[in-house]
Order: C-alpha cells, then sequence, then structure tokens
C-alpha cells in the first residue's frame, strides 16, 4: 500500500513541476505582457507582465498540492483519509487540472491567437469524468464531494446523490470534450458554463429531492 501510496505522490510532483519546467524553457520567448484573459468569446482581452506567470506555473498548482495534502487532517471526524489511493489520485487529478491550465496560459503567451478555450475545455471535461468516477466511491466528509445540507445529513441522501452526480459528471465531461472538439471556439466557452452549472445545480436539487423522499417513508414506515 506503501509504494501505491509512493507513486501517486511521486506523480503528483511530477504534474507539479511540469508547468514551471515548460515556462523556464520557453521564457525568453515570451513577449514582456502576456494575455492574462479572455471574454466569453474566447479572445484576448486583458494582458500582465510574463512574470506573473509563475503564479501560475508554481504557485498555484504547489499550493493545492499541498493543501490536498493537509486537508484531511483538519476533517473532525476523520473520514477523509489521505491514506487512501483513491485520495490520492484526487490530489493528482485537481494538481494535473491546474498544471494544464498553467501550460495553457504559457502557449496562449506563446502564441496569443491560439484557440485556448478548447484545450481548457478538454481539460475541465477529463476532470469531469475523473471526477463522476470518484464521487461514487467517495464516504461521507466535510471537505471532498457534493456537500449540501441534505447529503450530509443522512448517508443515504449521500450515497444516492454521489452515485447519480457521478454518473452525470461523467457524461457531462465526455459531452464537454466531444462539443470542444467540433464547435467554434467562440462558442466553447459557453457550452463549459453551461455543462458545469447545470451539473452542480442538478446534482444540489437532487440532493434535496432525495432527502425529502427519505423523510417521506420514514414517516409512512
Amino acid at each position: 500500500m506503501k509504494n501505491n501510496l509512493l507513486v501517486w505522490q511521486l506523480l503528483t510532483l511530477v504534474a507539479v513541476a511540469i508547468p514551471s519546467v515548460y515556462l523556464a524553457c520557453v521564457w525568453a520567448e515570451l513577449p514582456a505582457q502576456v494575455p492574462s484573459h479572455l471574454d466569453t468569446n474566447g479572445q484576448v482581452n486583458g494582458y500582465t507582465s510574463r512574470q506573473n506567470l509563475w503564479l501560475f506555473t508554481l504557485a498555484l498548482p504547489l499550493g493545492t498540492a499541498l493543501l490536498l495534502t493537509w486537508l484531511p487532517y483538519f476533517d473532525p471526524k476523520r473520514q477523509l483519509d489521505a491514506g487512501n489511493v483513491n485520495f490520492q489520485k484526487l490530489r493528482l487529478a485537481v494538481v494535473g487540472l491546474l498544471s494544464g491550465i498553467a501550460c495553457c496560459s504559457v502557449y496562449i503567451g506563446l502564441h496569443p491567437n491560439a484557440a485556448s478555450a478548447t484545450g481548457i475545455a478538454v481539460l475541465v471535461g477529463g476532470f469531469f469524468v475523473f471526477l463522476g468516477n470518484y464521487l461514487t466511491t467517495v464516504q461521507p466528509n466535510y471537505f471532498v464531494g457534493i456537500r449540501t445540507p441534505w447529503t450530509l445529513e443522512s448517508p443515504r441522501v449521500w450515497a444516492r446523490t454521489h452515485r447519480a452526480g457521478g454518473i452525470l459528471f461523467c457524461l457531462a465531461g465526455l459531452l464537454m470534450v466531444g462539443l470542444a472538439l467540433v464547435l467554434p471556439a467562440a462558442w466553447t466557452s459557453r457550452m463549459m458554463l453551461v455543462l458545469i452549472l447545470g451539473t452542480a445545480l442538478f446534482s444540489y436539487a437532487y440532493s434535496y429531492a432525495a432527502f425529502r423522499q427519505e423523510e417521506r417513508l420514514r414517516g409512512t414506515a
């Protein structure tokens, strides 16, 4: 088990390092001002100093990796297990997503006219597919998962919501990747927003509906 954990921890360190290595390799090619923000059509509408890219390539993935390392120790009921392989995979997936977005930021600095929204949508879609599979295995806790007042109140509602939510996250992720590859770049950001908000709203509403159903069943028992 310790060897398995070590593998995932090493992979996480690699994911943390990749954006900074990429930035160091292309540093001399970057202009002094690089794109920092995109509008809803995927067009650049804000710039920043290239020195600030280090915040994206190093501080963000490293800080996230450290946060997820310490997070289980703040769980008062110790239901989030840092020694669990699935949790290590989640940490790698989150850090990998942020590192991928950081690499996209560097790439946009080199190629301001690139269809950056497409790459980001593929990254987010892939993360949603992983997250959907992970949600079906996560146990009740205060930090990770679909945490609503109703899932935290009932283990049965937690299980039902995460089973349905996991399927939806997978489908939304696959749809996001597929649409990102065929839609015009100008539509990609809007498509991502609709799928992300729709998935979140459905999961929230489903947890409430499941809780009310549980209450009715208890009332008739």
